[in-house]
């Protein structure tokens, strides 16, 4: 640290692969470029990734919210969610999910919001290759309310983003949880018509989220591309449509194969994320076209994810009777990888 802000430890280079350390707002941030991409991940807030941005299109791919949260600009809420924090300080982007998903959950005398607690939770950082071939960053943070440990190692070469990431128990005691990605695309790549590529017939479950816009029937099942809507029509998600006012969630899995492609035509470019199937064994993919007219969206926003998960859209508790949760044994590990590919076509 000096007088001036925190010391860089990239080294500076013209060409090629380079890193940098900053401050923007309220986030101490770690960039990561290569020829194809440039990242922006913050180590004050949950080593979210704030921007990914195709260099080739100068475009930011990710779908971003209220521009004081993406700023992380200080302010108190006036009262306590009852889903948690995490809505209060989601500024789209790509978070981490970890140690619950989707629902607020009591465990073992520790209490948790909705999707967990390392979003909202400061990271540490370590180079560990800066070179003109790639750069590799660590990212490590010990969980507040369980006894884990999850670190993330960040390595970019030229058009793929790949995550090798671990969690360590830390504690003598069983510790089960859940985990997964949240990964929100939008702008201009998820015009009219973008394709969704997944591969033929992979199971299709639509939770239970009954709202005056869900535009799917809530635990009807399916196999990819098809979908019961509300109406009882049986529709090609396949391609993402026009904003109707809609919103929807499907849940892919268990996966026979763990990719989903997003093809913008007009782009000529593929967005593709692959991962462990073995730890992520499902995909939710949330779709919102101008649907969900309440907070936090009010009906404005137009937006698709891709959310590798170890679970369906069910709480901790729920998964652990299910034996869909995650276990680690006494000072046991687990590893696990993701894969962002951005491809010209």
């Amino acid at each position: 640290m000096t007088t001036k802000g925190p010391r860089d430890p990239f080294i500076r280079r013209a060409f090629g692969h380079y890193g940098r350390l900053t401050l923007w707002e309220g986030h101490e941030i770690v960039e990561m470029t290569s020829p194809e991409i440039h990242l922006k991940v913050s180590l004050t807030r949950g080593a979210e990734i704030l921007e990914l941005r195709s260099k080739k299109l100068d475009l930011d791919l990710l779908w971003h919210g209220q521009e004081d949260i993406v700023r992380h600009r200080e302010g108190v809420e006036s009262t306590q969610a009852p889903m948690g924090n995490f809505l209060d300080h989601f500024s789209g982007g790509w978070q981490e999910v970890l140690p619950n998903a989707q629902y607020p959950i009591d465990y073992k005398g520790a209490s948790f919001g909705g999707h967990g607690e390392v979003a909202l939770l400061s990271w540490e950082y370590r180079v560990l290759e800066d070179s003109e071939e790639t750069i590799s960053v660590e990212f490590s943070v010990n969980l507040r309310r369980m006894p884990l440990r999850l670190i993330r190692v960040m390595t970019l070469t030229n058009g793929e983003l790949r995550f090798d990431e671990s969690v360590e128990n830390l504690s003598g005691e069983v510790i089960e949880f859940q985990w997964g990605q949240h990964l929100v695309i939008g702008g201009p790549f998820i015009d009219p018509g973008m394709e969704i590529i997944v591969n033929p017939g992979e199971p299709i479950e639509v939770p239970n989220y009954p709202g005056p816009t869900y535009r799917f029937k809530p635990e009807s099942t399916s196999n990819w591309p098809s979908v019961m809507d509300s109406a009882g029509q049986v529709v090609d998600v396949s391609s993402f449509g026009v904003n109707d006012g809609t919103d929807g969630h499907i849940i892919l899995g268990p996966m026979n194969k763990s990719s989903v492609t997003f093809r913008n035509k007009n782009l000529q470019t593929d967005i593709t994320l692959d991962w462990d199937k073995k730890v992520f064994p499902y995909c939710w993919i949330w779709m919102v076209l101008g649907g969900i007219k309440t907070w936090p969206l009010w009906g404005k926003e137009r937006l698709i994810t891709i959310e590798p998960f170890s679970s369906p859209v069910i709480s901790l508790t729920e998964a652990i009777e299910q034996d869909k949760a995650l276990r680690l044994n006494a000072h046991q590990s687990m590893q696990t990888w993701v894969s962002f590919e951005l491809n010209s076509i």
